[in-house]
């Protein structure tokens, strides 16, 4: 989907990534960490509105163990600019059950949109779970951000999918 920049976009997060291991590592995780598994897709559409800090909304699937779960986003960003609207598409990494995915994330993110354009975002929660995210965005926005997002499941609170 997103070939010309995901590569060295995911390559910077990645590298960030490792060189902040405080990011939402729980400190009872073991020191040496384990190999990221692939468990699940993801599919999300949302929007940004930011200027220096930003809010992001949005709604989105989650593919696991044969299942399709709705799912809703929240949160703010520091490092962002612009207002968009975004679909995006991701792998999960690490989850072994569904209560792991709920939550709150930590997230790092990168990319630029005149009209339409491209980012990825690296988002990790306290219990290993990590999502790998491309996104194709529509409007105007600069990003280079560290996020705190929600994930909250359908028809819980703080997430009613219409």
């Amino acid at each position: 989907m997103l070939t010309s920049l995901r590569t060295p976009l995911l390559v910077a997060l990645l590298s960030a990534s490792i060189s902040f291991p405080c990011i939402a590592q729980d400190k009872s995780s073991p020191s040496s960490p384990t190999p990221a598994t692939l468990d699940g897709t993801v599919k999300i559409t949302g929007g940004v509105v930011a200027a220096g800090i930003g809010y992001k909304w949005g709604h989105g699937t989650l593919n696991f163990q044969g299942q399709q779960l709705k799912f809703c986003v929240r949160g703010f960003a520091l490092g962002d600019a612009g207002v968009v609207s975004v679909d995006a598409q991701g792998n999960v990494y690490n989850l072994k059950s569904l209560d792991d995915f709920a939550g709150k994330y930590l997230a790092l993110s990168g990319g630029f949109a005149i009209a339409r354009g491209e980012s990825a975002a690296i988002l990790k929660n306290k219990r290993g779970v990590m999502l790998e995210l491309e996104m194709l965005e529509t409007g105007i926005r600069f990003n280079m951000a560290a996020s705190t997002l929600k994930i909250s499941l359908a028809d819980r609170p703080g997430c009613k999918i219409h």
